[in-house]
């Protein structure tokens, strides 16, 4: 048997809809304080992300700041910009932006098609994906995907990120696989295909507009612009 490990962000799940859920947190902010401006909330949170990402990336990924202290410290931030210091804000922005965002995460339309073939010819499917553990399995409880991945592996989780192998190898030891036989899918050649590679895992990578792959990036075994070709990728492939 194959096994199909999945990378989440970008490769299942279509984030192209989150800015609304930023511009809901700043609605909700703006209707709370009288003269505040929605767009500059916007433009204040874009800041702020731009940047304290470089700062905080690594605890994101490692777990070693929760997650949502990592989305408060950023409303914080924002509305500090904004001239406001008020915790009472923050958690309503941080309330709102979460509620939001699970209104507006979604699958790509060909993951279902996809995963429901792979497991109909006999392959288990799983996830490998990097980020805080509590917004990552919010995100799969949302699109209806918490049941039925196996295994499920998130850095923070582990204290290992992608694209260090020891991430891939967790989920290996967890679900008693055999690297050989096991294909990682992901959107970031620099990431997702150059971890999968260091583990020794089959690298796929998903790319859905077709661009080409830049000089030196990580190659992968295979590239695909579909999830729903793997099924058929597969059946030429060795089990």
């Amino acid at each position: 048997m194959t096994a199909v490990l999945f990378d989440l962000d970008g490769t299942l799940l279509d984030g192209a809809d989150l800015p609304l859920a930023v511009r809901g947190a700043a609605d909700a902010l703006a209707a709370a304080v009288p003269g505040l401006d929605a767009d500059a909330v916007v433009a204040a949170n874009t800041a702020e992300w731009q940047e304290l990402w470089p700062e905080v990336e690594d605890d994101w990924m490692l777990g070693t700041l929760p997650g949502a202290g990592i989305s408060d410290r950023a409303w914080r931030g924002t509305l500090a910009r904004c001239g406001l210091h008020d915790e009472a804000l923050v958690a309503l922005a941080s309330r709102t932006f979460r509620e939001r965002e699970r209104r507006v995460v979604r699958l790509f339309p060909d993951v279902l098609p996809a995963l429901h073939a792979l497991r109909a010819g006999g392959h288990r499917v799983g996830l490998v994906t990097n980020g805080a553990a509590v917004l990552q399995r919010d995100k799969l409880a949302a699109v209806g995907l918490d049941d039925g991945l196996d295994p499920v592996v998130i850095s923070s989780e582990v204290g290992v990120a992608k694209p260090d192998r020891g991430v891939f190898e967790a989920a290996l030891a967890l679900g008693g696989l055999e690297p050989a036989a096991t294909w990682f899918v992901g959107d970031n050649l620099g990431v997702d295909v150059l971890g999968a590679r260091r583990a020794g895992l089959v690298p796929v990578w998903v790319n859905r507009t077709g661009r080409p792959r830049p000089e030196g990036a990580p190659e992968p075994d295979h590239e695909v612009t579909a999830l729903t070709a793997l099924p058929a990728l597969l059946g030429q492939a060795p089990r």
